[in-house]
């Protein structure tokens, strides 16, 4: 997804430390409390009108670099965590995380597998062991998703960190080897049927006994 850079402008609000029925109200008024850390500096509280991060985050993804305009000042911010409320997912909080547009910036991407359709056509079983990968690099190059064309892929094969093709300036500590997709044959039921067999053999001895 192409990162557009008019709508990674944001508006923000200052905010005082709110009890739990002013952020009640702060959430109804179509605004989340936000906060944005940064190294060595005190934790920064605001508010954010939903809509405008929503759409923001509908255009330009979740590892975007975010300009968070308060007042004169313009904070370059990444999205770091956002808290949902476990039964209805009503988004509670949002954090960010203040970068510098020059240094390495660390983030987990998730990983995306490209044609599993076609794998599911053959009847093989695809497995994903690893839903996100940590990388480093500048926050601008930093990419929204790893897309992997798994298509080709049969049954016994793995598909591990090293065979990953990451962006240019894009790097991942995890080992080479650590393994992130596999196929195999679908499970036979072979057993289940002996099983049901030695359960009948069992059943007869009696029986037989009493004659």
């Amino acid at each position: 997804m192409t990162k557009a850079t008019d709508s990674l402008r944001i508006k923000i609000e200052a905010r005082e430390p709110m009890s739990k029925s002013g952020v009640k109200n702060l959430r109804k008024s179509g605004y989340l409390p936000a906060s944005m850390s940064a190294r060595g500096e005190d934790s920064l509280s605001f508010s954010i009108k939903q809509d405008d991060l929503t759409r923001s985050l509908n255009r330009n993804g979740r590892m975007a670099v975010f300009r968070l305009a308060l007042g004169r000042k313009t904070y370059n911010a990444m999205l770091k965590e956002v808290q949902y409320a476990p039964v209805t997912r009503e988004c509670l909080h949002v954090t960010f995380q203040r970068i510098a547009l020059d240094e390495v910036t660390k983030a987990d991407v998730a990983v995306r597998p490209l044609g599993r359709e076609d794998i599911a056509h053959r009847k093989l079983e695809f497995l994903q062991h690893l839903d996100t990968l940590p990388v480093a690099g500048l926050p601008t190059d930093i990419p929204n998703a790893i897309e992997v064309d798994v298509s080709q892929m049969e049954a016994g094969d793995n598909l591990t960190v090293q065979d990953l093709t990451l962006p240019e300036g894009i790097t991942t500590d995890l080992e080479p080897d650590r393994v992130i997709f596999t196929v195999s044959h679908p499970r036979t039921q072979e057993e289940a049927p002996a099983e049901a067999a030695d359960g009948a053999e069992d059943e007869a001895a009696p029986a037989a006994e009493a004659e």
